[in-house]
């Protein structure tokens, strides 16, 4: 009777251990978390005053919150946690047209190229559209792809 006291409280006590925030096992890697849009130098220097919308998708990409009531305004957030420290930092990349024009832009970005990681980041950001010359005006854009159905 006594060891199977002894067991349970040995369980209760590393089961409320292993809940709390505070107490991490030492062998236990965390890996980085990054949510939302890297928008890096190199995409920034790609920005002119003057272009049209679908030119600054094209060289940002889709603005992951959409502002329903000011369609003039597109916003990148992006932030990682560090998984050793679980420190966060946040970046916010804000684009601003008129008339449906780029009219300025301002915020954080990160220096240089995105950061990738894996055998194949050199191929990939040789392969990026980034790296493509940007269209002069809309009629240059590909047309959206549309699936088969």
């Amino acid at each position: 009777m006594k060891l199977a006291s002894r067991s349970l409280l040995a369980l209760i006590l590393t089961m409320s251990l292993a809940g709390c925030s505070n107490f991490r096992f030492p062998w236990v890697h965390k890996i980085n978390v990054q949510q939302g849009h890297i928008v890096t130098q190199d995409m920034v220097s790609q920005l002119k005053i003057g272009m049209t919308k679908r030119q600054v998708r094209f060289v940002l990409g889709n603005s992951l919150l959409p502002d329903t009531f000011n369609d003039d305004r597109w916003d990148y957030p992006y932030s990682i946690r560090k998984g050793s420290d679980g420190d966060i930092t946040s970046y916010l990349f804000t684009v601003y047209f008129e008339n449906d024009k780029l009219a300025r832009y301002d915020g954080d970005y990160l220096p240089g190229k995105a950061p990738m990681s894996g055998e194949n980041s050199d191929r990939y950001l040789e392969d990026t559209k980034r790296d493509m010359p940007l269209p002069s005006n809309d009629e240059d854009l590909p047309p959206p792809e549309v699936p088969v159905e």
